[in-house]
This record gives structure tokens, C-alpha cells and sequence, in this order.
């Protein structure tokens, strides 16, 4: 079980305001990590420092109103209170992902050749910090990668986890979003790209992970939906949603 430390534990700076105009029901938990570069503090009595390092430079520099993240997990097993529950982010990169989704940031960085390393103390964090919201913040089932919302490698190495279902408290499959993804679609739903990347890599099919929900899409979920004997309707709902993720 992870270990929560609160802002009044690791030296939280007052925000300069508080937004609660968030509604997360209407999206989940958006993973991330900190940067393009190893970040990862070998001894835990760095983090805190590291926790503080980070509101600064949001406030400071980015001239934010507090440290974006909702909750910060470290490697070794412990959750940074953020700005936590029911407060709005400043995270995605979007408006809409900043409004409808809270945002979970792992202490690690890097680049595909060489990032830091994703401990089970950490995962467990994340699935901590997933939870709370859930639970005290209303969050949705679902959970996405920063990928999924605006052009960036983030979350690095962490994002398979995600697609898994790894952080996913409980483990197993990511659960169902909530929404269904059918063409011609009447919204755009982070979840689409998760989906696209597990019919993509794990199916095989030739299908864009652009998070848009077209006819490319529409096609690979008919034929997907055949060969699991599914009803053919081409609506990614419950049921095409759990297979896809089997």
C-alpha cells in the first residue's frame, strides 16, 4: 500500500487560486511523468524537495496557479498530494483534458534509450492516486496516457502500463470508459487512441492511433467484431471494449 503525503507534509506553497470547475465523470485519470530527462531521486528524502521544485516552476515560470499535477508518485512507493481531488488541472495541455480529467504524474523521466526505471513501488502509487480520485473525486473508469490528449512522447516508458491495465487499481484490463466510440462520432473521447493502440499492436490491425474515430476505425472494429464473434455494428461498446483488452 502506498504512503500519502499530504501538501502540508512535503512543504506545499498556498495556490494562488482554486478552480472546482472540473467535471471528471465525463473523462478519468490522465497519467504522466516529469520530463525528457532521468528524474528519478535515488534516496526518498529527495522528493519532497523535488515536489517543491516542480510547484515552483508552475507557479514561477509557467505562472500557474499551483503545482498541475492532481497527485505526483514516486519510485518508492509514496503519493504526493497535488492539487488534488475535485480541484481542475493544468496538465493535458487541452482545455477539455484539463476539465474533465485529473492527472496522476510519475517521479521518472527519460527517452526511449534510456528512461528511468518503473518500480512496483510506483505502480502501486499511481493505482493509489488513481483510487482517490475515483473514490473521492468522482473520476471515471477511465484511465489514458498525456499521449492520448496533445502531441507528446509522455508518459514515456510508463504508457504500456497504462494500455495494459497495469496501473489500474486491481489490475487486469482497463475498464470500460463509459462512452462508445461509433461512426460518424458525435464527440472525440481520449480513450479512442487507447483503443486504436491495442487494436494496432496487440490485434494486428492497420488502423491510425490519431484518437479519431473514422472510417479506418469503423472498418478494423467491424472486422475485429466478426472474427470474436461479436455483433458486427461497429460501435465500440462494452463488450468490443473487453475483448479488445483480452
Amino acid at each position: 500500500m502506498a504512503t500519502f503525503v499530504a501538501r502540508s507534509q512535503w512543504g506545499a506553497r498556498a495556490p494562488k487560486s482554486v478552480s472546482s470547475n472540473i467535471t471528471p465523470a465525463q473523462g478519468g485519470v490522465v497519467v504522466h511523468h516529469v520530463d525528457a530527462v532521468k528524474v528519478a531521486k535515488a534516496n526518498h528524502a529527495d522528493c519532497a524537495a523535488q515536489v517543491r521544485g516542480i510547484q515552483n516552476f508552475h507557479m514561477d515560470t509557467n505562472g500557474w496557479s499551483d503545482i498541475a499535477y492532481s497527485h505526483l508518485a514516486c519510485v518508492h512507493g509514496y503519493l504526493f498530494e497535488g492539487r488534488g481531488e475535485n480541484v481542475r488541472t493544468a496538465a493535458q495541455g487541452t482545455t477539455q483534458g484539463n476539465d474533465d480529467w485529473y492527472a496522476v504524474c510519475a517521479l521518472t523521466g527519460g527517452t526511449s534509450s534510456d528512461y528511468d526505471a518503473i518500480t512496483a513501488g510506483l505502480i502501486d502509487a499511481i493505482r493509489y492516486g488513481i483510487n482517490r480520485l475515483r473514490v473521492s473525486g468522482g473520476a471515471a473508469q477511465a484511465i489514458t496516457g498525456h499521449r492520448d490528449h496533445h502531441t507528446t512522447d509522455c508518459p514515456g516508458n510508463l504508457y504500456p502500463r497504462v494500455l495494459s491495465g497495469e496501473v489500474n487499481p486491481g489490475g487486469g484490463p482497463l475498464p470500460y470508459p463509459g462512452v462508445s466510440f461509433r461512426q460518424p462520432p458525435t464527440f472525440v473521447h481520449a480513450s479512442v487512441a487507447t483503443w486504436q493502440y491495442r487494436m494496432k499492436n496487440t490485434h494486428g490491425y492497420a488502423v491510425a492511433v490519431d484518437g479519431q474515430y473514422g472510417p479506418g476505425s469503423d472498418s478494423a472494429c467491424r472486422s475485429f467484431q466478426s472474427s470474436k464473434g461479436l455483433n458486427v455494428d461497429g460501435i465500440v461498446g462494452p463488450a468490443t471494449w473487453g475483448a479488445t483488452f483480452i
